[in-house]
């Protein structure tokens, strides 16, 4: 009993993932981008975790805004990308201790909130009065005062899109070794 006991106490903590794979890497980046602190000192992002689920929402979307939507390794990179992104949130909320009983709700919210941004910025991105609608929404849904920044969080977005637009996964994944 006592060696049962024992050996429970003895296992190796959980290795977090070290990024090794193409896709993994890239979502590194981007999570390593969405907490710089510009964002948060001086657009006035929340620097909660919802500030940075909104920004790692918003780098997603540059991300796939940029590959290119024909090549079928694009397109399954980006599926995989979001399935390291769905793993890493549901991680993120087992570590705060979310409960199994609301687990499961707590996850289709998270879902239907990202891929409903992703879908909004899309439909939005050739009209920049309606993208910077939706930057507001999603972005400062609660600070009125903050609407001066919205063209700021706007011309960032364009210009990673442009110089990103129509790369492989690898090119950008070579582009963005310094940075995201």
């Amino acid at each position: 009993m006592f060696k049962i006991i024992t050996n429970l106490f003895n296992r190796k903590k959980t290795i977090y993932k070290k990024y090794t794979l193409p896709h993994e890497a890239l979502y590194k980046r981007v999570l390593i981008k969405s907490y710089d602190s510009w964002f948060y000192k001086d657009l006035g992002i929340s620097d909660d975790i919802n500030g940075r689920f909104e920004l790692i929402i918003l780098h997603t979307f540059i991300l796939f805004q940029s590959l290119e939507a024909r090549d079928n390794k694009n397109k399954s990179f980006k599926q995989k990308f979001m399935e390291t992104f769905i793993d890493e949130l549901e991680s993120t909320y087992r570590e705060m201790g979310i409960s199994d009983n609301t687990f499961s709700k707590k996850m289709k919210i998270a879902a239907k909130s990202i891929y409903g941004r992703l879908d909004a910025y899309t439909q939005t991105i050739d009209n920049i009065d309606l993208f910077n609608e939706s930057l507001k929404r999603n972005i400062w849904p609660l600070d009125k005062e903050l609407t001066n920044k919205v063209p700021i969080l706007s011309e960032y977005v364009y210009k990673k899109i442009e110089k990103y637009k129509n790369e492989s996964f690898d090119s950008i994944l070579k582009i963005s070794e310094q940075g995201f």
